[in-house]
């Protein structure tokens, strides 16, 4: 039930905003190609790297000597100091320019590499009550104990433990307890995870593309500034809304694919925050506590937009000349009312509900294939306006008809998926004969 709640509620929203686009009479078929874009773009702009602190190049090596000669000053190293060269841990005996000598035999590899300050651990402990949930997942905590610095570590970043035995381990910093030397970090690992002893710490900085705020107005700018687009070239220019929006459904996904070189974009393990903002459950998030049953994220963002929706369309002026522009455009326009400014406007709302699905479709997924995601979905967004008694002659159209035709959608294509007998690749055939 709360999949499917989710995910109507997802459907929701698109087809809110497609209806404004039918009432005047109008059409927009780009929508899952808007949503594929946006979806696309919010991942490029939240792209998250992370480099190691104290990141040296190596320009020569001289295994016989045990010598490292680097490309920047090492005056900030000295002896005692552990370092990772070729994914080994070495111990500095000396320091001389930009000449590093270390005590252990240099491993042979590539003569050219890069050269990492390892923190050295000084104790690891459990952290007894430290469970907690991320990203949809149950989490243990553990502390870490460094005798490094942990300056321009923050939570969320990642933190990258080396063994005696067995291949490093990355795991992400919950919280940052006591900062200095030393410092004390929580981190968070699976339930399951057995943590061994650690012989040192690599610590990292983060560097994000985009500061989250900013991404996410950047991309509902980019999608109203595709409806405007739109409204301007059929409001001025005369084009047909369906020729305009059909051109837009190919430029938009080409345009995807060709920004991410058709390499599929996500998340990964990044933003636990904003993913339980946008796919997690509302009572859960206010209280803190988990429940048997709880309403989605989405569905929330869905009712308050819907409720919006409702309220300019039946309760303002601008509401009742949509409906008038779609009765009849040119009795409208004589009667004083800025038709072509109504048109662009409805096309500007479409494509913003389109781009507030986009970042959520996207986050709920956690990855985006730029040649398929949103693929199909502005014909079951065009399906539930119509289902939801929304006219394509336009002049006619109701946000809680749209609203419940969207749930009869998802909730069809649920039953699908669960009645014994049917087979699920049937599943647009059955829709299309209910329609």
């Amino acid at each position: 039930l709360q999949n499917t709640i989710r995910w109507t509620a997802l459907f929701g929203i698109i087809s809110i905003g497609v209806s404004f686009v039918i009432m005047t009479g109008g059409i927009d078929l780009s929508i899952g190609s808007v949503v594929g874009l946006i979806g696309c773009l919010l991942a490029m702009f939240l792209n998250t790297t992370y480099r190691p602190q104290d990141l040296l190049p190596v320009t020569e090596v001289d295994p016989a000597a045990r010598t490292l000669t680097v490309g920047g000053d090492a005056a900030a190293y000295q002896a005692g100091d552990s370092i990772s060269f070729l994914e080994n841990l070495y111990r500095i005996e000396s320091v001389d320019g930009a000449l590093v000598t270390v005590v252990e035999p240099i491993s042979s590899g590539d003569k050219v590499s890069q050269m990492v300050r390892v923190h050295e651990t000084a104790s690891l402990s459990d952290v007894e009550e430290g469970t907690s949930r991320r990203g949809g997942q149950t989490m243990s905590s553990r502390t870490i104990e460094l005798s490094g610095s942990s300056a321009g570590l923050r939570p969320n970043d990642r933190i990258q433990l080396l063994y005696e035995v067995g291949l490093p381990q990355q795991f992400v910093i919950d919280e940052i307890l006591s900062p200095g030397d030393p410092t004390t970090i929580r981190f968070l690992t699976r339930v399951d995870q057995r943590v061994r002893p650690p012989r040192a710490a690599l610590l990292t900085t983060r560097s994000q593309f985009m500061p989250t705020p900013l991404a996410i107005a950047s991309v509902l700018l980019v999608a109203l500034g595709i409806g405007l687009m739109h409204g301007l070239l059929i409001t001025r220019i005369g084009l047909q809304p369906f020729i305009v929006t059909l051109c837009g459904l190919l430029i938009y996904r080409g345009a995807a694919r060709y920004i991410t070189s058709d390499q599929e974009q996500g998340f990964g393990s990044e933003y636990p925050e904003l993913k339980e903002l946008a796919k997690g459950d509302s009572l859960s998030l206010i209280t803190g506590q988990e429940y048997v049953f709880d309403i989605p994220m989405p569905f929330v963002y869905m009712t308050l937009i819907g409720i919006i929706a409702a309220v300019f369309l039946n309760k303002t002026i601008y509401g009742r000349y949509i409906l008038a522009l779609g009765r009849n455009e040119e009795a409208a326009r004589y009667s004083g009312i800025n038709t072509e400014r109504m048109v662009i406007v409805s096309y500007m709302i479409c494509s913003l509900c389109a781009g507030i699905a986009g970042i959520l479709f996207a986050l709920d997924l956690n990855s985006i294939q730029p040649s398929g995601h949103g693929e199909f979905y502005e014909l079951y967004a065009i399906a539930a306006a119509v289902l939801g008694g929304c006219s394509l002659r336009g002049g006619e159209g109701s946000i809680l008809g749209v609203v419940i035709a969207a749930a009869v959608m998802r909730v069809l294509n649920n039953a699908i998926n669960l009645v014994d007998g049917i087979d699920t690749s049937t599943e647009f055939a059955i829709i299309g004969l209910v329609i």
